[in-house]
């Protein structure tokens, strides 16, 4: 498989630039490395919440199946 880049641009305001270069510096990273990796713990959280509000929702549809069944 060959593994290809991608040429993205992230419009960022100087504020949040400037401490994400600070984060980089602090963890002996690059600067795009450093975004990477925000982007995608970014990306887990998001799923691990997804993933959480459906195993919720099917516990709730579980449960009004069983009281159903109950009546």
């Amino acid at each position: 498989m060959i593994k290809g880049l991608m040429r993205t641009t992230i419009r960022i305001d100087n504020n949040l630039k400037t401490r994400i270069e600070l984060l980089a510096v602090k963890n002996n990273m690059s600067f795009n490395k450093m975004i990477n990796y925000i982007i995608s713990l970014g990306y887990q959280t998001y799923i691990d919440k997804f993933d959480k509000y459906y195993e919720e929702q099917d516990k709730n549809i579980r449960k009004e199946v069983n009281n159903e069944n109950k009546d």
